[in-house]
C-alpha cells in the first residue's frame, strides 16, 4: 500500500501500540492509507519544558524518509509546490501522468481534463450511469473519445451547461473560478454560501463567482497572497488543480491548510502570549486560537517533512498565514532562507 506521506515520528512506543492505521476510501472507490485521528491525550513525549521531543526508542516504527516515497515522474521532485498532492492523488489513481514518466506540474490544464479530474475525485462515478448518446453533447465535443463520457455526465448532472453557440470548448484552457465552478458543483453536499462580505481583495461580493470563492476559502482550499489576492482569472495549472483537489478531499479528515512562517534570534528570550519565554530553539510555534498547550503535527507539502510543536504564543496574522514556528522548528521542515511554506497541520494532543 502506498501512504504518502504520513511522517509520524515524535511519538512514544506506547502510543504505537494503541494507534490504528485505516484505509479511507476515496471519491471513486480507491484506497489510500491513512491515520485515525488520536483521542488527544498525554501520549506525545515531551521534555521538561513540555516541548515535543523525537523519540528514539527501537520499539518505534520508523516511516519511510521523503526520497523513499513512491513517485513515478521524472519531473516532481521534493521542493515542487504540489509534491504531496500530486504523489497522494497519483497512488489513489485520481491523476496519472504522460507515457513518458512525466506529469508537467506548472503545465496549463485545459477544460476537458478539469472536468475528468474533478469527476474522478468527488463525481462518484458508476459504469451504470454513462451511456453513449446518439448526438453530440455540444457541437464540439465528439462522440467516443476519451473526455466524452465525462462532458455527457457533467451536462447531465447540472454541472455544466457549455457556452455560447452550444460550445463546450474542451481544449480551452480553464482559469480558477472556472474550476471552482465546476468543481464545487460536482459535490453532492455543496451548499452555495453568499459572502457578506468580499471573500479576497480581488473577489468582491458582486462578482458571479463570489460564492465558489468563499466555499473554498472556507475550506483553506486556495493559495492566498500576502495581498490578500488569489487571482481568480489565473489559469490554472496541473498541479495547481491536484492541490485544491487535495486540500478539499483532506480538509475534512481534521487536517488544515494554509502558509507558516517563522520567528527567530529578534525575539529570543522574549514573552509569549502564553506567558513562557520565547526560545527559537524548542519546538514551538503561534498559532491564533488553538489553546496553549496543544501539540500540532506539520507537514511541508512540498517535501513531506513533518515536525511537531507545541502552541505557546499568537498569531500569525497575515493572509493565509496560520502558523509561525520557532526558527528551530522551521528548519526541520524546510530551509530558513525560504521564509514562507505551504504546510497542513493536524491537532495530535490537546493539554
Amino acid at each position: 500500500m502506498q501512504a504518502i506521506i504520513r511522517k509520524l515520528t515524535i511519538l512514544t512506543a506506547s502510543f504505537f501500540a494503541s494507534f490504528v492505521f485505516v484505509m479511507a476510501s476515496s471519491a471513486n472507490g480507491t484506497t489510500s492509507l491513512f491515520a485515525q485521528s488520536p483521542v488527544p491525550d498525554d501520549t506525545v513525549q515531551l521534555d521538561e519544558n513540555g516541548n515535543p521531543v523525537e523519540d528514539t526508542s527501537t520499539n518505534t516504527p520508523t516511516q519511510p524518509s521523503p526520497e523513499d516515497l513512491t513517485n513515478p515522474f521524472t519531473d516532481i521532485h521534493e521542493g515542487n509546490y504540489h509534491y504531496i498532492p500530486i504523489l497522494e492523488l497519483t497512488a489513489e489513481n485520481i491523476i496519472s501522468g504522460y507515457d513518458d514518466g512525466t506529469f508537467h506540474a506548472y503545465k496549463t490544464i485545459n477544460r476537458a481534463e478539469t472536468l475528468k479530474l474533478i469527476l474522478e475525485a468527488f463525481g462518484n462515478l458508476s459504469k451504470e450511469e454513462y451511456r453513449e448518446p446518439s448526438e453530440k453533447p455540444f457541437e464540439d465535443t465528439e462522440l467516443g473519445e476519451w473526455y466524452t463520457k465525462y462532458v455527457v455526465i457533467a451536462k447531465n448532472r447540472g454541472i455544466i451547461d457549455g457556452r455560447e453557440n452550444n460550445l463546450f470548448k474542451p481544449f480551452e484552457s480553464v482559469n480558477l473560478a472556472e474550476a471552482l465552478k465546476i468543481l464545487e458543483k460536482t459535490l453532492k453536499n455543496y451548499l452555495p454560501t453568499s459572502p457578506q462580505e468580499d471573500p479576497f481583495a480581488d473577489v468582491q461580493t458582486t462578482s458571479w463567482y463570489a460564492d465558489y470563492f468563499q466555499y473554498a476559502k472556507d475550506r483553506e482550499m486556495l493559495n492566498i497572497n500576502s495581498d490578500n489576492t488569489v487571482n481568480p482569472y489565473q489559469e490554472m495549472t496541473r498541479g495547481y488543480l491536484a492541490e485544491v483537489i487535495y486540500k478539499l478531499k483532506y480538509f475534512g479528515e481534521d487536517y488544515h491548510f494554509g502558509k507558516a512562517t517563522y520567528y527567530g534570534a529578534a525575539v529570543q528570550g522574549h514573552g509569549t502570549a502564553s506567558g513562557e519565554t520565547f526560545d527559537m530553539n524548542a519546538m514551538t510555534a503561534a498559532h491564533k486560537t488553538l489553546p496553549f498547550g496543544t501539540i500540532v503535527e506539520v507537514t511541508n507539502i512540498a517535501n513531506g517533512k513533518t515536525v511537531q510543536v507545541r502552541i505557546t504564543d499568537r498569531g500569525p496574522y497575515g493572509p493565509g498565514r496560520v502558523l509561525d514556528l520557532t526558527s528551530g522548528a522551521f528548519k526541520k521542515i524546510a530551509d530558513l532562507h525560504e521564509g514562507v511554506i505551504n504546510i497542513q497541520y493536524r491537532v495530535k494532543a490537546t493539554k
